[in-house]
């Protein structure tokens, strides 16, 4: 499914079926950014959501920056990809991120109920849907896309984003320069 130099997360969003993401625990990063390009996302309580990429002198490279702001408004977006900070699985219901919530041992089941609910549709309905949903956006959403990879591509050749990564290895404080 994946393709080389193309984001995972973004051959799972062009995927022609439907895809739930069931989260039980931290989704960061490039975890977030797959469970973004997901069509319906369900959470355990207790899990996490955050794009930290900003601590460490990078920038979300997969979508985050731009399905985030679908999922959930330009505000909480911002938020987010500024601060880096963690959203907790019952913030994520009240913003959107998620359509459910559920405890940590009944997530795999509600999962499952749903799959089986979504199966049980017509087909060429369920190909035509998620072909609309994808439509709602999708000019702005590919002009995003390529720029939000190609500022990630300039980030990653920086000394900020070798400190970044190297501070968190060495679980102490990054010293940025601005490099």
């Amino acid at each position: 499914m994946a393709q080389p130099g193309r984001p995972v997360a973004q051959s799972l969003a062009a995927f022609a079926k439907p895809v739930i993401a069931a989260v039980n625990g931290p989704a960061f990063g490039g975890g977030l950014e797959l469970v973004l390009a997901c069509d319906v996302r369900i959470a355990a309580r207790g899990a996490t959501f955050a794009l930290p990429e900003v601590r460490i002198g990078s920038l979300p490279g997969s979508g985050g920056t731009q399905r985030l702001v679908h999922a959930v408004g330009p505000a909480m977006a911002a938020r987010m990809v500024l601060s880096g900070d963690p959203l907790p699985a019952e913030e994520a219901l009240r913003v959107g991120l998620v359509s459910d919530l559920a405890e940590p041992d009944e997530l795999a089941g509600l999962a499952g109920d749903l799959a089986r609910r979504i199966a049980g549709n017509a087909p060429l309905s369920l190909l035509a849907a998620k072909r609309c949903l994808t439509a709602a956006g999708e000019a702005q959403l590919a002009a995003g896309l390529e720029l939000e990879r190609t500022l990630w591509t300039l980030l990653a050749t920086t000394e900020d984003r070798r400190e970044g990564r190297a501070a968190f290895r060495e679980h102490r404080a990054p010293r940025f320069t601005g490099n």
